[in-house]
């Protein structure tokens, strides 16, 4: 039965510098401007019990353990990793985003791959695609999905490929990404992505001229998983498609049902500013800024 509120703990605290630190407070603000989600962020998660996580219903877990691409992973350990696992094996949500997909050296834990469906690794075949903005494609047929357009594009994004899945799991994909020969071209690349891929012949890399997929839904044990594997950029987390597959998501991942309509920016709520659940006009929303 569904609830009128989901609460929903935030955990994050080590990410990768080159994330833009308003994140979660965008991710808190588009989840409570629908009415149905309170949120609650914790930067410290290390030795985290059953009794942390009491009275929430799912996990928003936004840590990649790296202050920065070249400093060592620092895990949280077995102890808050397996109250995770735990927690959604008997019954909890959890939502794994963007670069809290990426495993660290040594890695995840196996009960935590399984739980994600599958794991992504830079040591296991995993890449980086070099293009910033793209167009992601809808699967279609899931509610999570419903009446969100056939494909959209994303602003300043990761494209990460090459996922190893686990045989046997029950992940169901909703979104997708083409990793393309042609995304590899050395005129148009940051330079320090270009140096990885100097001297390689582009057309043998794993699975190139493929869709990927970046997000998806897995269950574990009673409960449910929601990864969007992209969502670096503050301006990708301003599309309403994506707004509307986070909280979709999230709201499965809390209760196993989907209810929240897509935004309604028709009309006169075409003027609606993000993230455009509240019905705050974009002239409303200048004047409560003004002088901020």
């Amino acid at each position: 039965m569904s609830k009128d509120i989901y609460n929903i703990l935030l955990v994050t605290g080590i990410v990768t510098s080159e994330h833009d630190p308003k994140v979660n407070g965008m991710l808190r603000r588009t989840l409570e401007s629908t009415g149905r989600f309170k949120v609650k962020i914790t930067e410290e998660f290390k030795g985290a019990t059953a009794e942390t996580l009491e009275g929430y219903d799912a996990v928003l877990f936004n840590y990649d353990g790296k202050a920065d691409i070249h400093a060592p992973y620092v895990p949280l350990g077995d102890t808050a990793i397996k109250t995770l696992c735990d927690f959604v094996a008997n019954g909890g949500g959890i939502i794994i985003y963007h670069s809290a997909a990426i495993a660290g050296e040594p890695g995840y834990p196996e009960e935590f791959v399984k739980m994600m469906g599958g794991a992504f690794n830079f040591s296991n075949g995993g890449r980086k695609n070099p293009k910033l903005s793209f167009r992601v494609d809808t699967v279609k047929g899931d509610p999570i999905c419903e009446d969100v357009p056939d494909f959209w594009y994303t602003a300043q994004d990761d494209l990460f490929v090459n996922i190893k899945w686990l045989e046997g799991n029950n992940v169901q994909v909703l979104s997708t990404v083409y990793d393309g020969v042609e995304d590899y071209d050395f005129r148009r690349m940051q330079k320090h992505i270009a140096r990885d891929y100097e001297n390689l012949d582009i057309s043998s890399l794993e699975n190139i001229n493929k869709d990927h997929p970046v997000m998806w839904k897995n269950t574990y044990g009673k409960g449910r998983v929601f990864v969007p594997f992209i969502g670096h950029g503050t301006d990708t987390i301003r599309r309403p498609q994506f707004d509307c597959l986070l909280v979709r998501g999230c709201e499965w991942a809390c209760s196993g049902e989907v209810t929240i309509p897509y935004p309604d920016i028709q009309e006169e709520k075409r003027f609606a500013a993000w993230p455009y659940y509240d019905n705050i006009s974009i002239t409303k929303l200048a004047q409560l800024t003004e002088g901020m």
